[in-house]
């Protein structure tokens, strides 16, 4: 009864590498843990009992408690299902092979003196030793690394809900495929070869969560490089319209003593009709036509508005963009500038697209004060393509699956407790955002 309880420390130990990556993402997490940590000490306690009457290796209930785990870090936590279910399936299969090395390294010490599928002194403290240094060498990569992926933009959903399987797979195969019984392992070329086993996929699974991990980082260095690369353009294209709205003054002022001259000669000629037809050929000249340079004053956005703005009316549709936001915002200027970029990058695309009928871009952005200070972005454009949606989700027209702009623009609404609403009818397709800032 004594090792079969004891062997439940190792049960702690999963539970506190469960915490160690669901830490960030809890309410309260100090007094989360600590209910998670007395509950788990309670069914543990009561498992090892249920184990020792059974008959049965405490191993075989990682498996069944693993649920119940996972549906009270649901309450805990915000993560999804996928995510969950990583987090737990990962620390089941560790707390799984340092049970089964432990019971290796007792039946080497023991032999024939050992317990069936119960570890002795030896085992339990290995088991002991291997839960130390996992709790302490696997605090800073799952309570910093690992956590941080779980909030990845560059990750999407259906990643976590299939790579889950990958540890819980694993685990399995310990539990329920590796021999944990005397008469099996007694023989020393299984029990060498179960040890080997052990450690060699252990190996493989360090090694498969750390191209995990290094996949994961280098998708946020490219969506982060993306960004960088999509606002300097704009910017370029800022400085672009600057130059070409100084050599455009120059162009006038060197010709407007050729005007002069021309309206003189008719002048003196007393031919009204070509002075009238002269100036309002004047009027209508390209380099007269009001180009806005300046939207609003916060400097990133206009940027962004200036850019897609100018694309789209040179492709024959009629801008409307009035836009009231101050200088400064709480807000990262990539997040608000990959928002409203996606909004009109979708909005864009859709009017290249329409084959007849007018083309019109609406936008309204504007800034309110608080508390809490609030951000309302309205986006309104004409369309002529299908549009597909599933739920909430709209079908991207790039490929078959969900489209990734309103997505993303979604997760930053959600991410400043905001709200987004997208709404269409024949001809004309309206995006809403609507932003909580702190003042």
């Amino acid at each position: 009864m004594f090792f079969a309880i004891g062997e439940q420390l190792n049960a702690l130990t999963g539970l506190l590498l469960c915490l160690y990556m669901t830490w960030h993402h809890m309410e309260n997490p100090k007094r989360d843990g600590l209910i998670l940590m007395i509950s788990g000490v309670i069914v543990f306690f009561l498992c090892g009992i249920a184990c020792c009457l059974a008959h049965v290796p405490s191993l075989w209930s990682v498996i069944p408690s693993a649920p119940v785990v996972v549906l009270a870090l649901r309450k805990m936590t915000n993560l999804p299902w996928g995510q969950l279910l990583f987090v737990v399936s990962t620390a089941a299969y560790i707390v799984a092979i340092i049970y089964y090395l432990s019971l290796a390294v007792d039946l080497a010490v023991l032999n024939e003196q050992s317990m069936n599928l119960r570890v002795g002194w030896p085992g339990m403290i290995s088991l002991l030793i291997f839960d130390l240094i996992a709790a302490t060498t696997l605090f800073h990569p799952f309570h910093h690394s690992f956590s941080a992926t779980f909030d990845s933009p560059s990750i999407s959903r259906n990643f976590w809900r299939v790579i889950w399987l990958f540890p819980f797979i694993s685990t399995a195969i310990v539990v329920w495929c590796m021999p944990a019984d005397n008469a099996s392992l007694l023989d020393t070329r299984v029990l060498s070869i179960a040890f080997t086993v052990s450690i060699a996929y252990s190996g493989f699974m360090t090694m498969a969560y750390f191209l995990i991990w290094y996949m994961i980082q280098q998708a946020d260095r490219l969506r982060e490089a993306s960004k960088r690369e999509h606002y300097e353009a704009m910017q370029t294209l800022q400085l672009q319209h600057m130059n070409e709205r100084i050599n455009e003054a120059r162009q006038i002022k060197h010709n407007i003593r050729h005007h002069i001259q021309t309206l003189q000669a008719l002048a003196a000629a007393d031919d009204m009709p070509g002075i009238t037809s002269y100036l309002e050929e004047m009027a209508n000249h390209r380099l007269l036509q009001p180009i806005p340079m300046q939207y609003c004053e916060h400097a990133s956005l206009n940027a962004v508005l200036v850019y897609y703005c100018d694309w789209i009316r040179h492709i024959g549709a009629e801008v409307d963009v009035k836009a009231s936001v101050p200088q400064y915002l709480n807000i990262n200027n990539a997040e608000l500038c990959s928002m409203v970029g996606n909004l009109l990058e979708n909005a864009s695309e859709a009017i290249m697209k329409q084959q007849d009928g007018e083309k019109k871009l609406r936008v309204r952005i504007k800034y309110r004060t608080g508390p809490p200070a609030s951000l309302f972005i309205v986006v309104d454009n004409t369309h002529d393509s299908s549009i597909m949606q599933v739920g909430d989700a709209f079908a991207s027209t790039k490929h078959g699956g969900e489209g990734l702009g309103t997505a993303t623009v979604r997760e930053t609404a959600e991410r400043h407790h905001g709200a987004t609403s997208f709404d269409y009818d024949g001809t004309l397709f309206r995006a809403s955002v609507m932003l909580c800032l702190d003042d």
